[in-house]
Order: structure tokens, then C-alpha cells, then sequence
């Protein structure tokens, strides 16, 4: 189940309300099906299946929540934020001033509902499908994506973070480890080379390379040893398909050696 670390990593990649529905699915992905954040002091408390429950810490120093709800300027500063011209704080700041005491966000429905001090349903909204959102992923933020993977055991959690980032599919070339990440609207970002070029074997030795693919899926291998083992099995790139979920490997010639699908 999800953890306080977890949880924090992921609310450090926020810096305004354009980057929440990326945080939402993001949640959502790691077990938490609703949480709410109060307004006072920004402490939060995350729900997850059968009753798993997890209260983090307060964000800020306590702050008044005034009496009576502007629910017109509410809905201003909040779409203010979504455009991302407000930061975490100013934002629950505004919220306070404009009446809000908390927000509950229900990642089943994917909605966001902002509740007064009577304990009113103030405003409902709902949160935007981050997967087809327009592209805006960056390369430093897929450099930290891939950075958390160390063995084949942390690539579907690694394919499910891209993937909320609006990633539709991408090719790794084995032999400088460059890859080309695309999303809509003909949107690429290419990540440049990791390493001093490999020589790729010119006949594919597909039976090794099962073998060794099974055993860095275990966790038995780091990426940079995987990465070796394809160059001399023959292996020249792989590609990913987010909507079908599938790994395909190739050989130099263009023939497809292996298709997987990604665990989900």
C-alpha cells in the first residue's frame, strides 16, 4: 500500500493547479481512492482499499477560514490555478479567504468537491482525463521517471507514470540508450544518449535473450547489464504501445523478435 514517501514524491512534482490531473492519476495509480486536504494547515488524509488510512503531515503554518463562502471569486482563483498562475499555497490561501475549509477529492469519479465550514458541498468539479490531455511532458521529467528504474521488477510501475504524463508509445535504441517519446498531436521528446555507443550483434540470438530478459524482469539485473546483454544478443531497439500495453523487440534488420505485454 501507498506510503507518506510515496505520497510526498509525487506532491513535489506539482507546482500549479496545470499539474494536477497528472497528480491525480498518479494517486490513483499508487492505491489512493479519495483524500481530503483541509485548508488550515494543508494536512491532508489519504484513503486507500479496506480501510487503509494515512494522515500526512501539515504543509504550512494555520491560516483562517473565513465564515462566509465567495463562491464567484472562488471559482476565478481556481481556474486561475489550473492555468498555472498560482502555486500549492496561494491557491489554498485563496481558498480559505473565499470560504473553503477543505477539499475532497474522489479519484473513482475523479472529482474534486470544496466544502465550507458548515460542511456544505459548496462547488463540484471534475478532474480532466490527464491521458488525453495535450502533451506536455518534458525531458527532465522523464529523466526522473526512468531514474527510479533499477530492474526489470520497476517497469510497469515506470510504463504507468509515463503514461499519466500523456506518453503514447517510444522506442529505446540499445546502442546509446537514446529514446524518442511521442505523444499527440505529433508531440516528441527525445531523451539524448546515456552511454559510449555498443556495437549491436548482427544476428539475433533469440533463445539467450528469453533467458536473460526473464531474469532482468526478476530483478536480477541492472538496466545497464540488460542493456549490454541486448547489444550482444542482436537486439537493436525496443518499442512501446501504451494503448495495447506491449513491449516489441527488434533486431537490426527490422524483424520483430519478441512481442510481451506489460503487466498492469
Amino acid at each position: 500500500m501507498f506510503t507518506v514517501e510515496q505520497l510526498k514524491e509525487k506532491m513535489m512534482q506539482v507546482k500549479t493547479g496545470a499539474d494536477f490531473p497528472v497528480l491525480a492519476m498518479n494517486l490513483k495509480n499508487l492505491g489512493v481512492t479519495y483524500y481530503e486536504t483541509k485548508m488550515r494547515d494543508g494536512r491532508s488524509c489519504y484513503h486507500g482499499e479496506n480501510g487503509y488510512e494515512l494522515l500526512a503531515e501539515p504543509n504550512y503554518e494555520p491560516m483562517t477560514v473565513v465564515d462566509k463562502v465567495n463562491l464567484g471569486q472562488l471559482k476565478v482563483d481556481i481556474e486561475n490555478h489550473q492555468q498555472g498562475k498560482s502555486d500549492y499555497f496561494e491557491i489554498s490561501r485563496q481558498c480559505a479567504d473565499n470560504g473553503i475549509e477543505k477539499w475532497a477529492v474522489c479519484l473513482s469519479s475523479m472529482t474534486c468537491t470544496y466544502v465550507d465550514k458548515a460542511g456544505n458541498k459548496v462547488w463540484v468539479e471534475n478532474i480532466p482525463d490527464a491521458s488525453i490531455q495535450k502533451p506536455t511532458f518534458t525531458v527532465e521529467q522523464l529523466k526522473i521517471a526512468h531514474s527510479k528504474v533499477k530492474s526489470g521488477a520497476d517497469f510497469p510501475s515506470y510504463i504507468r507514470e509515463i503514461k499519466t504524463l500523456g506518453v503514447t508509445h517510444y522506442e529505446t535504441y540499445v546502442n546509446d540508450g537514446h529514446i524518442d517519446y511521442h505523444g499527440g498531436d505529433n508531440y516528441t521528446a527525445r531523451v539524448p544518449a546515456k552511454y559510449v555507443p555498443l556495437v549491436i550483434a548482427d544476428t539475433a540470438k533469440v533463445e539467450e535473450f528469453k533467458a536473460e530478459l526473464i531474469a532482468h524482469q526478476q530483478g536480477k539485473t541492472d538496466f545497464l547489464t540488460f542493456i549490454k546483454m541486448c547489444a550482444t544478443t542482436g537486439i537493436e531497439k525496443w518499442e512501446i504501445c501504451m494503448d495495447k500495453m506491449t513491449c516489441t523487440y527488434f533486431d537490426k534488420a527490422g524483424n520483430e523478435i519478441l512481442v510481451e505485454q506489460i503487466p498492469q
